[in-house]
């Protein structure tokens, strides 16, 4: 097979080329501060978007559907601090290097290593073999700059991509499995397995040396890969083209030693950071995990011995959403809970199946058909929540539908007046009913703690 040999430049177009490269430093100083800039603003948006999915999809959400929205979290997050750290280091060496230039202007000869005070010839040698000349010294760092300035931005690339299969495989998840049997979910997740199964085995089968030698195998690497490139262009959303430029120049220049050892070392310190960034989101996420911080006699994956201070208006932070319940105190004075039920998504797929709505008739127009359908929703949802506090049931919850707080959250709002409060410690519980079913399932034991005005 002939050498592929792209057609050259033209000289004018070399000549620009030439400008281009010779110019390029100040850009990518001006590029790496300003890419350093907004990704420091990106985790207020990142943390602001988690938590209204959090919120919406994934509370009460089980498997691998509850477990992609905190994987993908993390990883977006440690991939913008590598990020970070990327452009922080181009953006540092990059100053150096104007530093030096413009050192060498004010001394064109550079270093004179024969000329160094308190030194012996000797040691002048050996600084002379070490470092060399200043000029050259330069040349290698603008070479080192510009390969860390095109790394970062591969990595932007990785970076959008791992993102939007993250967004794939969870929007196949929110919009395929609420709409499908179990069974025929169950059949989904089997084939989707065989899917990723065979093609990882097709990978490793067709980049087989000897594989690829026989003309059958070439034409059905030639094939599987123009599939996979079509799939990555179509996935990256144009950004294809320009990320395979930057590998396929790296690794054209590399040998595939060096290649593949400097990728796995790269990968491996990828996942532990990405490993550390998980445990750390986790924790501060969640108030009640804690991997590295554990106690012998605590426990507080059990609501009812537990004191979360998000079921609390008075202890819960300004515009944190309340993910199931909340009271107005802890300590309450006054005989009566002014209690908030959330209302996400995930919860509404739940009512939704058990509280399916009526064909209203078709000559009332939508504006009549609301007060007819509020009514009925009033009644569903009045029937569903099962509230007790202590071990009275609270007969008729009288809930009425709110958007509370900064964040406009949408649910149910009620006030109870129960009569068996006891100086001290009780337990407000909300669960649902479901239809033949004994038991309510809770969603929430809030304890707290009567303390009657005297």
């Amino acid at each position: 097979m002939n050498p592929v040999t792209p057609t050259p430049l033209q000289p004018d177009e070399q000549e620009k080329l030439r400008e281009l490269t010779t110019q390029s430093w100040n850009l990518e100083l001006a590029i790496s501060g300003v890419a350093m800039f907004a990704i420091l603003q990106l985790p207020d948006l990142l943390d602001s978007a988690f938590a209204n999915l959090q919120y919406n999809h994934s509370i009460n959400t089980k498997g691998f559907a509850g477990l992609l929205p905190p994987l993908a979290y993390s990883m977006i997050r440690t991939a913008l601090n590598i990020l970070f750290v990327a452009f922080l280091a181009n953006f540092v060496m990059r100053a150096f290097w104007v530093g030096l230039v413009g050192l060498l202007a004010v001394y064109p000869s550079g270093i004179h290593y024969d000329r160094m005070p308190f030194s012996t010839p000797q040691i002048q040698q050996r600084m002379a073999e070490e470092l060399g000349p200043l000029d050259r010294y330069i040349l290698w760092l603008d070479k080192r700059c510009n390969i860390v300035f095109a790394l970062a931005f591969q990595f932007v690339f990785f970076l959008i991509l791992v993102s939007l299969l993250y967004v794939l495989s969870l929007a196949f998840y929110l919009l395929v499995q609420p709409n499908v049997p179990a069974a025929v979910w169950t059949n989904i997740k089997i084939g989707v397995g065989v899917l990723v199964g065979i093609f990882y085995v097709a990978i490793i089968v067709l980049s087989l040396k000897k594989v690829k030698e026989t003309p059958t195998g070439a034409q059905w690497h030639y094939r599987f890969t123009r599939g996979t490139q079509l799939a990555m262009k179509i996935i990256m959303l144009g950004m294809y083209r320009h990320s395979s430029y930057v590998t396929n120049t790296f690794y054209s220049h590399i040998p595939q030693q060096r290649f593949a050892r400097t990728a796995l070392i790269f990968i491996s310190v990828f996942f532990v950071a990405f490993f550390i960034e998980y445990i750390n989101d986790q924790t501060r996420n969640d108030r009640r995990v804690s991997f590295f911080n554990s106690r012998h006699l605590y426990s507080s994956r059990v609501d009812s011995l537990f004191v979360d201070p998000a079921a609390y208006d008075n202890q819960r932070p300004e515009g944190e959403y309340v993910s199931v319940a909340s009271i107005q105190a802890d300590v309450i004075r006054e005989p009566y809970l002014r209690l908030f039920i959330a209302y996400p998504k995930a919860l509404d797929t739940l009512l939704t199946r058990l509280a399916p709505e009526p064909v209203w008739l078709d000559t009332l127009s939508r504006p009549e058909r609301r007060r007819p359908r509020g009514i009925w929703s009033s009644q569903q949802i009045n029937q569903l929540i099962r509230l007790t506090v202590n071990d009275s049931i609270m007969a008729r919850p009288e809930l009425l539908f709110t958007r509370a707080g900064t964040l406009q959250q949408r649910g149910w709002q009620t006030v109870l007046v129960p009569g068996n409060l006891v100086t001290g410690r009780n337990l407000l519980r909300v669960g649902i009913n479901r239809p033949g079913q004994p038991t309510p399932d809770e969603l929430i034991a809030i304890p707290f703690w009567y303390v009657p005005e005297p």
